[in-house]
């Protein structure tokens, strides 16, 4: 959750870069400060009041781009072609190799890994859904944000085509306009929609939004989880009482601010991972995977305990960090720019080929994969180390709790405590 909250931190800040010329530095630590301080003072209400407003003005400058490169280009048709010209358009990827960076295959395991680890599993959406008041609301609400989402991607993924379309012929990367393809958007915003009064706002207010909700919810959540997991038992075991709401609402104000300070430092080191998409996913999958494999070997077998989730967390959070940050790897395929319509070329703009045979299988994977591998092998590690020590001291089934399990094994489990109780009478 840190980890990606410093990726949260770090997007906006080269949005401000790029549209005000702030130093990077700069508005990470303001962002930071005035996000950490809002949701230390101002709790999980002030984090859903925010969350409101912001959502508002991420969903209005998303729209806004798209609406105006089209009147731009003159229709999305135009769009449309010159991004075909370019082989942007590239929908019918249908290879099975796990090494080809985007294709259907890696989007739909690899995104539908995030997906689940994202909704079902994550602190910040489980607390979400406890603001409701019963489960049938929660999940309204999530079959609610389908069509948003769907919107929303739609909007993004129109707007990288206006994008190409209007810097098809004269890459700002390669002619030294920015210094990082994550600051595309924002230079496309400066330079298309500059003499429309209030659109720039907008387009930042927008990024800011979407920024400063996933870290204040964040921020909560991490209070929340190391209050009640962490704190909690520890203060009862030094002292032999449980803390005062008093005591709890300052000890979550610590968490929360000291949260804050360490994702304005893992901010600062954001930079260093790429692209701030890719950063983000592989984030999501390093944590996400293992975690959702841990959750689907509690509800989805009866042999899991406490060793075997223990260990197949970490081995898949292992595999994960040796996927995603071992090396040498091979440099990642792009697709060519054009740059004979630039004035001026300060940057070089060769294309990277794809010739990765050489390297080890692991490190040219998809990055897109790298949630799928955690979850695989914390389900294999930990349903064999369970089935292994469940030899040893035995499986105790009537304790278990068959409201905990998916509706198929929690039959087998009340048929199985069902038939060892008619035993238990025989004898």
């Amino acid at each position: 959750m840190i980890f990606y909250s410093g990726l949260v931190l770090y997007a906006p800040a080269l949005a401000l870069e790029a549209v005000t010329g702030l130093s990077k530095n700069v508005a990470i630590l303001s962002i930071g400060l005035v996000c950490t301080f809002y949701s230390t003072i101002g709790g999980m209400k002030a984090v859903i009041i925010t969350d409101v407003f912001q959502s508002l003005l991420m969903f209005g400058a998303l729209a806004s781009i798209p609406i105006f490169a089209i009147q731009q280009s003159g229709s999305l048709t135009e769009i449309w072609r010159v991004a075909k010209e370019g082989n942007r358009t590239d929908l019918l990827n249908f290879e099975i190799d796990p090494t080809v960076r985007h294709s259907w295959f890696s989007l739909i395991i690899g995104g539908g890994i995030t997906f689940l680890s994202q909704n079902c599993v994550s602190q910040t959406q489980v607390q979400r859904y406890l603001t409701v008041k019963d489960l049938k609301r929660a999940r309204q609400a999530l079959w609610l944000q389908f069509p948003i989402i769907v919107g929303l991607n739609l909007c993004t993924s129109l707007s990288g085509l206006a994008i190409y379309a209007r810097y098809y012929d004269c890459d700002p990367v390669s002619n030294g306009s920015i210094t990082s393809s994550d600051q595309l958007m924002p230079h496309y915003v400066v330079d298309s929609t500059g003499h429309i009064p209030g659109l720039s706002g907008l387009f930042v207010a927008g990024i800011f939004s979407g920024s400063l909700s996933s870290l204040s919810s964040s921020l909560n959540c991490l209070a929340a989880v190391t209050l009640e997991d962490y704190l909690k038992p520890v203060y009862h075991k030094l002292t032999g009482s449980h803390p005062t709401d008093s005591q709890l609402s300052f000890y979550s104000k610590a968490i929360s601010f000291g949260g804050g300070i360490i994702c304005i430092g893992f901010a600062f080191l954001a930079q260093l991972l790429g692209g701030v998409l890719q950063a983000a996913l592989t984030v999501i999958g390093i944590l996400g995977g293992p975690l959702l494999g841990i959750f689907s070997l509690g509800m989805c077998t009866i042999n899991a305990n406490q060793k075997g989730a223990i260990m197949g967390f970490f081995s898949g959070l292992t595999v994960c960090l040796w996927a995603a940050f071992g090396g040498p790897r091979p440099g990642l395929p792009k697709l060519p720019v054009r740059v004979d319509a630039c004035h001026q070329i300060t940057a070089q703009h060769n294309v990277l080929q794809n010739e990765s045979c050489g390297y080890f299988w692991l490190y040219r994977l998809s990055y897109l994969y790298n949630g799928f591998i955690g979850f695989i092998c914390t389900l294999v590690v930990g349903f064999m180390v369970s089935w292994i020590s469940n030899k040893f001291t035995g499986l105790a089934l009537e304790n278990t709790d068959p409201d905990l399990f998916v509706p198929c094994v929690a039959r087998r489990i009340k048929e199985r405590v069902k038939c060892n109780q008619i035993n238990m009478r025989s004898l």
